[in-house]
């Protein structure tokens, strides 16, 4: 009788097809946890994107307000009298009525600046006593790399409407003004140019003090 001897061939191809098996499944798992890797950084970006959109639109929505009510008080220390408000390309110092949530306040004087770390910062104290008057310093975005900041209108010599650099001792406001900014290279970022409008042009409120040549009730 002839005795029986196992497949050897058969044993091979089993083998073979296991670890061929295995290699699918391995290649499967792989693509799978690569596939799931990209989507998470894919959905991070996203998030990082919408976060950032959001920061630069939270930022753009403060100034425009505080910029809309810039209140154009009256100077008379000086012939002509001239409107209380410095503007320079990298900084802007004004007054403005106080944001809707602590009314009724004074009229406060904000202070829009670049600082050394790359804060773009607006900060505020009140008009009536700055001396005494805790000050208010909000970080409207990090990593700024420059600010550029421009007054749309006549001034002297020429009194042409055009964009200028700086506005200072003028007899009114801007017609508008642009604030522009850039980041570093490689921050995805993108500001909108921001031109604000603001919507005072005459100071009803002063009653000249003859002796300070002031409005009376301020510094």
């Amino acid at each position: 009788m002839a005795r029986a001897f196992p497949d050897v061939r058969s044993a091979g191809f089993a083998l073979v097809e296991a670890l061929a098996s295995l290699v699918i499944v391995g290649m499967i798992s792989l693509m799978l946890i690569e596939g799931v890797g990209t989507g998470r950084r894919v959905w991070e970006r996203i998030d990082q994107r919408e976060a950032s959109g959001e920061a630069i639109d939270g930022a753009q929505s403060v100034l425009r307000d505080r910029i809309e009510q810039i209140y154009p008080a009256t100077l008379f220390n000086k012939n002509p009298p001239y409107i209380d408000f410095s503007g320079k390309a990298d900084g802007l110092v004004f007054i403005a009525t106080p944001p809707q949530s602590t009314r009724p306040a004074p009229l406060r004087r904000y202070s829009l600046v670049l600082d050394t770390a790359g804060e773009l910062v607006l900060s505020s104290v009140s008009d009536v006593a700055p001396d005494i008057s805790p000050v208010a310093r909000d970080v409207l975005l990090t990593s700024v790399r420059q600010v550029d900041i421009a007054y749309y209108g006549p001034t002297q010599p020429d009194f042409t409407p055009q964009w200028r650099r700086s506005w200072d001792d003028e007899t009114a406001l801007p017609a508008a003004i642009r604030v522009r900014l850039t980041f570093e290279p490689g921050d995805q970022r993108r500001w909108p140019d921001l031109i604000v409008h603001p919507k005072a042009s005459v100071d009803v409120a002063c009653m000249l003090n003859t002796v300070t040549h002031l409005c009376k009730g301020r510094q």
